[in-house]
């Protein structure tokens, strides 16, 4: 770690260690790297180490990158706001791009006082603009978040598991550690369903019982894709597409997840048109709503008409013939489609 008259500038090795123990001096650090689900994690850690209800609209505030695209200068507005209930107050920024850089060089010219920021990133490069503001910023701090090794995901691993009071057998941790590589926070979701699956089962977590609730990661990215594409979250999108490509997945298999979860709302859209409640539609699907996406799922009906769920499925299987029969490039067509079904999401 190294501080200077330039900002902190946290490697990949010492980031753990920072996120436990943030340097006091530091008012602003971004969170940044190709690893969202840890970016996540590291950003709401350090958020919960300043001791402020995270849920107190008067002492927090969180962002979103698609807000602060249209108005950057928000971010510095929250910044220097005043805390209603005295003391200090915390903003956090989700999905921000270089767009924010200028608004955040105004908040490190002032040295504004009493305020904690936490701005979460993609990956940037050595050349981004904010990633080198927080490098040299006297008050900022840049922390990357790059995918776990084999060392650091068995730690991950370890540490849920124990925090739940569970043990596993050997076969079972080396199969976690084989399957849950890439994102901290598919890791953590996947082993999440695994506790909740094994909660009646007593001794040490088997692999068959891991097996049979842990599926390939490649599933969890694609997953990610259709949901957020179904709910219109356009910086969610950008991400969970960006980690389809990191995984390898192809054109196709995108578009066919995302026709998948099209028909899974379409399936509960016509029985909620027939009078059935939504809630007892989406219990006869198959495979079930995982347990913590309910909400969410929901959440995505209540956006869609069945006809309008005909019109998006058919976006889907137009970009999927014209990338097996056309010369264009398969990259563009798939992600013009997302982003078509997404947009239609919003403008309802």
């Amino acid at each position: 770690m190294v501080r200077g008259s330039i900002g902190v500038k946290v490697s990949a090795r010492q980031a753990e260690g920072f996120t436990d123990a943030p340097d006091p001096n530091v008012c602003a650090v971004l969170v940044y790297g190709p690893d969202s689900g840890l970016v996540n994690e590291r950003a709401l850690r350090l958020l919960q180490s300043r001791g402020v209800d995270l849920d107190d609209p008067f002492a927090a505030v969180t962002l979103r990158g698609d807000e602060l695209s249209k108005d950057p200068g928000r971010l510095y507005d929250e910044a220097t706001a005043i805390s209603l209930g005295g003391g200090l107050r915390v903003v956090r920024a989700q999905g921000v791009s270089d767009s924010v850089a200028e608004s955040m060089q105004f908040v490190f010219e002032r040295s504004v006082e009493n305020v904690f920021i936490v701005l979460e990133a993609g990956n940037l490069g050595p050349r981004s603009r904010l990633r080198r503001l927080f490098e040299e910023a006297t008050l900022g701090a840049a922390l990357p978040c790059y995918a776990d090794d084999d060392v650091s995901r068995g730690r991950v691993i370890d540490g849920i598991l124990r925090d739940a009071g569970r043990e596993a057998e050997l076969p079972a941790l080396d199969y976690m550690a084989g399957r849950l590589g890439g994102d901290r926070g598919i890791a953590r979701r996947e082993l999440e369903k695994l506790l909740l699956y094994v909660i009646d089962e007593e001794g040490k977590i088997t692999l068959e019982q891991t097996a049979d609730c842990i599926g390939d990661e490649s599933e969890h990215v694609l997953d990610d894709v259709a949901t957020a594409t179904c709910t219109g979250d356009m910086t969610e999108l950008s991400r969970a597409y960006d980690r389809c490509v990191a995984t390898g997945q192809t054109d196709i298999s995108i578009l066919r997840a995302l026709y998948r979860h099209l028909q899974r709302l379409h399936e509960t859209s016509i029985a909620r048109d027939r009078g059935v409640d939504v809630a007892q539609a989406m219990s006869k699907l198959r495979p079930p709503v995982f347990f913590k996406d309910k909400a969410k799922f929901s959440a995505q009906v209540s956006k869609w008409t069945t006809v309008r769920l005909e019109d998006a499925m058919g976006i889907v299987l137009n970009a999927e013939r014209l990338c097996k029969s056309t010369g264009m490039p398969g990259d563009l067509v798939s992600e013009r489609a997302l982003f078509q079904i997404a947009s239609a999401t919003r403008r309802r």
